[in-house]
């Protein structure tokens, strides 16, 4: 007998080891499959910048949603369906083996576990909450400790650090209070499961000892019955016995739940009746975050698109009409083709805040000619922001029709620029890819890979330099490399902080030079350069608009055209018209008399 438990032993040792291997490499499997499909549908058709600015959606910590909540949920999923089968099997083996021995056992027992089930539940159906409650406060609180490291600089020149710490504190003593509030019904629960627990051991015995005293059955026996009746009654209390982490569970789960929902409310492609993790229409394997422009196609600007067609046609058209309807998401796949030469044409357009309650602009018609550059001036909350949202297609609120180039031939430049996460060759490329990174097996069959894809071919490690030199930051790639500049272009660092704002403003022009696009945005985008640089980047931007960026391979293209906000009287000379917001008052086109553009202080009032 100790040979075979010993051959037993040698077997069920690697079987054991294996089994946990697989089902961590399982759980592992499956959060990597659902973490990319909810990363798909976050960024696909600017799902994750509509979820920002929902007033209606109060979805805190995306962030951890994704990453804690999902793991949460693949991790204890699969080890509580685990649990459930090997419970079955076990319930069904010893039910048998009690019911033989004794079947009024067999009711004792369903009675007992009955009973602990329902009153485990109803002492622990607070900690539901309470673990919701949790998740949120624990977010709220890790992310005012990154909103410091990622304000440092600005929080040292206010001296802040009490405030901060004061907000930091008051997050903190949610945290704890939540947590004194679990572990004081956690008390609750334990006073009741730990006595179940331990009564366990009698009744069985209580049971069967008036046949033992009667000779009935032997010593045995009870042994036998005490150990079956302990395994079905550890299968049949399951939730009495694992009720705390069961809550944690079930609220990971109402938390992942509600920003799926609200992820698939805030996607236009998609209705109530679609599964909460259901791809969007026409959704394809390389769609990334700056929506569907990486698999566009060109569109005969003399042809013209039915905005009435179905999404589906619209999308393989991508033309460029956007079509604002009053209080409803604005669209930007609603598109149309412009006239021959004209970049941007608006009719009849009314920007209205979020909530409704504020007109912005009201019944702009205006149009720029291909070549044009318009200036955008007016008083702070006059709209112009909201109006170069909605040239973008991200404004949400308003009625009236756009008619823009495509997505991929527009370039926003903000008064910050994002810095990505990488390299600072990855910087100037940005959104495109480095042509190392293109793998035709990542797209679809019969799938063309974008403009700016096949631009990408073009570029040089050498011309990247050229560009930052162009944009007055030659001796940053060589800082960065010590000394070698090919080597200072593939530096990762945190460039967000590594880099002045100038800087960075002046990298987002070169951004421009490398991307090459037919119409560009400008918010306040030299606000942090001295009139000389901004001079310099602008002339950048005038030499491209006098002349073809590019020829052969079909990507001929006219010269750029480009849109400004600004407040400086120096941006006059760049610019053919102004167009002035008023608020309530409306507003103004001007075309602008290059002789009335100097910078004197006169000048300052001709904004």
């Amino acid at each position: 007998m100790l040979w075979r438990y010993a051959a037993a032993l040698l077997v069920g040792s690697p079987v054991s080891v294996l089994y946990t291997f697989q089902r961590e490499r399982l759980a592992i499997s499956w959060r990597e499959w659902m973490t990319d499909r909810c990363l798909q549908l976050y960024s696909s058709n600017r799902v994750y910048y509509n979820l920002e600015r929902s007033s209606e959606n109060e979805i805190d910590n995306p962030d951890q949603r994704i990453t804690e909540d999902v793991r949460s949920f693949t991790a204890f999923s699969l080890t509580l369906f685990l649990t459930l089968l090997t419970s079955v099997i076990d319930l069904v083996s010893f039910s048998m083996i009690l019911y033989s021995i004794q079947p009024q056992l067999f009711g004792a027992i369903i009675l007992y576990a009955l009973f602990g089930t329902v009153t485990t539940t109803a002492l622990g159906k607070k900690l539901v909450g309470l673990n919701y409650q949790k998740l949120q406060k624990e977010a709220d609180f890790r992310y005012s400790l990154v909103r410091v490291r990622d304000n440092a600089e600005s929080i040292a020149f206010y001296a802040g650090e009490d405030i901060e710490n004061k907000e930091i504190n008051a997050r903190l003593e949610k945290v704890i209070e939540n947590k004194k509030e679990i572990i004081g019904v956690q008390r609750n629960v334990e006073f009741f499961t730990t006595s179940y627990n331990y009564f366990v051991q009698i009744l069985p015995v209580a049971v069967v000892a008036k046949d033992y005293f009667s000779g009935a059955i032997q010593l045995g026996v009870v042994s036998q019955s005490a150990g079956a009746f302990n395994h079905v009654l550890r299968d049949l209390s399951i939730i009495v016995n694992q009720f705390e982490q069961l809550s944690s569970f079930s609220a990971a789960i109402d938390r992942l739940s509600s920003f799926m929902t609200a992820i698939r409310d805030a996607d236009d492609s998609r209705t109530e009746e679609d599964g909460l993790l259901q791809l969007p229409q026409n959704f394809t394997a390389n769609e990334t975050m700056t929506g569907f422009e990486e698999h566009s196609t060109d569109v005969d600007r003399n042809s013209s698109i039915d905005v009435q067609i179905t999404t589906d046609e619209k999308r393989a058209e991508h033309a460029n009409k956007i079509d604002l309807r009053q209080m409803h998401p604005l669209s930007s796949d609603l598109f149309a083709a412009r006239s021959k030469d004209t970049t941007l044409d608006i009719r009849n357009l009314t920007l209205s805040t979020p909530d409704g309650k504020r007109t912005l602009i009201q019944n702009l018609d205006m149009s720029i000619g291909e070549g044009e550059h318009l200036l955008i001036v007016g008083n702070s909350g006059a709209g112009k922001s909201s109006l170069l949202r909605a040239i973008a297609g991200l404004w949400t609120t308003g009625s009236g029709v756009i008619e823009r180039p495509n997505d991929s031939d527009i370039y926003f430049l903000p008064q910050r620029p994002y810095c990505a996460l990488g390299s600072l060759k990855d910087q100037l490329l940005y959104p495109s890819l480095d042509e190392d990174e293109i793998d035709e097996q990542d797209y679809p069959e019969g799938h063309r890979l974008s403009r700016s894809h096949l631009l990408r071919q073009s570029l040089t490690d050498q011309d990247l330099l050229d560009i930052l030199t162009e944009v007055d930051l030659g001796d940053l790639a060589e800082r960065s490399g010590d000394g070698d500049p090919i080597k200072g272009l593939y530096k990762v660092l945190d460039w967000s902080n590594t880099l002045s704002l100038g800087e960075q403003q002046r990298l987002a022009f070169g951004r421009l030079l490398v991307n090459r696009p037919r119409f560009v945005i400008l918010d306040e985008a030299t606000s942090a350069l001295d009139m000389v640089a901004e001079s310099k980047m602008y002339k950048l931007l005038q030499d491209r608009a006098q002349k073809n960026l590019v020829s052969g391979k079909g990507l001929s293209r006219a010269g750029l055209t480009y849109v400004s906000v600004g407040h400086r009287p120096s941006l006059l000379i760049y610019h053919d018209k102004r167009l002035r917001l008023m608020g309530e008052k409306g507003y103004s086109i001007e075309k602008i008399e290059k002789s009335s553009t100097d910078t004197s202080p006169l000048g300052v009032t001709n904004m």
